[in-house]
């Protein structure tokens, strides 16, 4: 070790992307590396020798944290299937004076016979890449002197063959559990060696020999942030910002009355697919009020009405005001200097420039104009697809749908909303298994909602929006919140203006449906209470939530999630869920949202969703309710505005 802390000196050349272990996450073969993949990368692959398959998806949601959810299949050893949730923290950041350095846990709340700790730092040397540190649990069977942590390391060889390296590795898995199932398997030897290569930027491949005697293959997938855009918009993302599809602003209206240029502002912006709720021209001002604000970067937004206005308002107009997020949450109001954005249209401002002059205020300083019953009204269609790798069975469950949903503003802050969800195939029945009988039936009669009900209600409420007091924001809903609960929920949340973060409570008082019908209730009743912190980076892309208190099922624990938005509103998100009802009822899952088309229009209605999470639990469950405080403020948040910023002009 105290050699490859003397290389620290050593000037590190360019770094190379690094390529991912056996159970998934960054690293050599067994061993994970104190490295971490870029930001906004998600990982989907598939490991396999004689002995184990791995199954997994890693996200990379934050620069230094990694997620990974696995799945190891022992053949062979009568040892069951297990799957968890794998986490690795960067502790320091390489550079000219000291190696990386990370600590992590594989199988945080459920090992399944994997469970491992390690504590490892990687130094870039030349061509090479070294790995060395301790680890313990699975790493640490032949520990020396007995003690429960050994030795764990190796390296990576770049070679002259672009994208492909040599990798070997040391560890201490004596590989105790499967021996003991099947007294054949020999002593493993505890050298590693094996070969990575990229032929393509989001495509890997590996193959090795392992144990002294196994053979050893990989495949990998990885998106990165570049790519999810570029999928979704066909354009390359650097192209983001520029300006370049903005048509020039031409002299201002000679004669045009306030009244005359609100209606035609208003008409042109809901023609373009904007949910606006009014348009008002006070002397120099003109505003318009943005109930619903559309996938992606709300700057985006700001930018496109702006110009919409600036076609259209009087001479005399020159602040344009875009107001974001519903007037009865006390969203985000953004102010833009008229002449900054003309000269931008022809090229000759920036962004960048447009912000020296733009004002951010609370919508509250402004007065609202009222809401016309029905007269905003927001769609999406969404095929899901999820898939549970290990069910309750111990076999892979999968259950494919199609959700269409709508919500409307009413007035007085009344939302309402409702939604039809198509089962269009499943394997739940045969796949769940036994349930947990310590506990009531949560979801794990999942099967009944799925199996012989073509169609039914997904959720079908009506909602209160109410902001009390400076950033305090409060909802009241009744009705069908998801496909399997009915009842009453409240919320209360508080969220500082240009604050990252926020604190919120919600409780639920529900009744378990008759599947397929939309009046009678099972006898059942169900309470849960959490609270919750939430945070978000300072592009206010990345958001983090802990929520902790009583599920549905009476358990008490905490949920951590993590989430990430793209610039074309492809989202990633990761939560995990442990409870007191013990780790054998874990909850987790990865999903990923992508808005299809480049069409506009088509992009803000149809957006489907991948899923890998466990289905059918009990324990850890709440209220699968679409309409969140967190969520429809933080669409307006100061943080997401000033993060888009540079697609201001897109």
């Amino acid at each position: 070790m105290l050699a490859l802390v003397g290389l620290c000196q050593t000037a590190i050349p360019a770094p190379a992307a690094p390529t991912t272990a056996n159970t998934g996450g960054t690293g050599l073969l067994q061993v994970p590396s104190a490295r971490l993949a870029a930001p906004d990368t998600l990982a989907a692959g598939h490991t396999w020798t004689p002995l184990h398959r791995h199954d997994f998806l890693t996200l990379q949601a934050l620069p230094g944290v990694e997620a990974t959810m696995r799945r190891t299949t022992t053949t062979g050893t009568g040892v069951p299937p297990s799957d968890g949730l794998d986490l690795k923290l960067r502790l320091l950041r390489e550079d000219a004076d000291q190696p990386e350095l990370s600590i992590g846990v594989r199988g945080l709340f459920r090992s399944g016979g994997q469970a491992a700790q390690y504590l490892v730092m990687s130094r870039r040397w030349f061509d090479t890449d070294w790995t060395l540190g301790f680890g313990w649990g699975r790493f640490a069977q032949d520990g020396a002197f007995g003690l429960p942590v050994a030795l764990i390391g190796g390296v990576e060889i770049g070679t002259p063959i672009d994208g492909l390296s040599l990798k070997i590795d040391h560890t201490g898995d004596l590989y105790r559990a499967e021996r003991a199932a099947n007294p054949r398997l020999s002593r493993p030897f505890p050298v590693n060696a094996g070969l990575a290569w990229r032929p393509l930027s989001w495509l890997e491949l590996g193959a090795g020999i392992e144990r002294g005697d196994t053979a050893m293959l990989s495949a990998v997938v990885t998106l990165g942030a570049r790519a999810l855009d570029e999928a979704v918009s066909g354009e390359p993302s650097d192209k983001a910002g520029s300006g370049a599809t903005t048509t020039p602003l031409g002299p201002r209206p000679a004669r045009s009355s306030a009244r005359a240029a609100e209606r035609s502002i208003q008409a042109v912006a809901r023609s373009q697919g904007f949910a606006v709720r009014a348009v008002t021209i006070d002397d120099i001002e003109a505003t318009a009020w943005l109930d619903a604000v559309p996938d992606g970067p709300p700057a985006r937004a700001v930018g496109r009405l702006a110009l919409i206005m600036a076609r259209r308002a009087p001479a005399e107009v020159e602040r344009l005001t875009v107001v974001l997020g519903p007037a009865e949450l006390n969203g985000t109001a953004v102010s833009l200097a008229r002449t900054d954005l003309e000269r931008a249209s022809r090229h000759a401002g920036s962004p960048s420039e447009i912000w020296r002059t733009t004002e951010l205020r609370p919508a509250a300083l402004l007065e609202a104009p009222p809401r016309r019953a029905g007269e905003s009204w927001t769609y999406r269609v969404t095929p899901r697809l999820e898939i549970d790798p290990a069910g309750r069975s111990g076999s892979r469950a999968y259950r494919a749908a199609l959700d269409a949903s709508v919500v409307g503003g009413l007035a007085g802050g009344l939302v309402t909303g409702g939604g039809l969800r198509f089962n269009l195939d499943d394997n739940l029945a045969s796949r769940l298994g036994e349930r947990d009988q310590r506990l009531p039936v949560v979801r794990s009669d999942l099967a009944r909602y799925a199996d012989g009900v073509s169609v039914t209600a997904d959720h079908l409420y009506t909602a209160w929006l109410w902001t009390p007091f400076p950033d305090w924001h409060v909802r009241a809903e009744i009705g069908h919140l998801d496909e399997m609960f009915g009842g009453w929920e409240g919320e209360v949340l508080y969220r500082p203006f240009g604050a990252r973060w926020a604190v919120g409570l919600d409780a639920d008082w529900v009744s378990k449906r008759v599947p397929g019908n939309l009046i009678h209730f099972e006898d059942q009743d169900y309470a849960s209470t959490l609270a919750s912190f939430h945070y978000e980076s300072g592009d206010g892309l990345t958001h983090g939530t802990l929520r902790a208190g009583r599920y549905l099922a009476g358990d008490i624990g905490a949920t951590l999630e993590l989430s990430r938005t793209f610039g074309n509103g492809v989202s990633i998100a990761a939560h995990a869920t442990v409870t007191n009802a013990g780790a054998e009822s874990l909850d987790q899952g990865i999903s990923l949202r992508i808005p299809l088309g480049p069409i506009p229009a088509i992009r803000r209605v149809l957006a489907p969703e991948f899923a890998v999470r466990t289905l059918g639990r009990d324990a850890g469950q709440r209220v699968d309710q679409p309409l969140r405080l967190y969520d429809v403020t933080g669409r307006s948040s100061v943080g997401r505005v000033i993060g888009g910023w540079d697609h201001l002009l897109d």
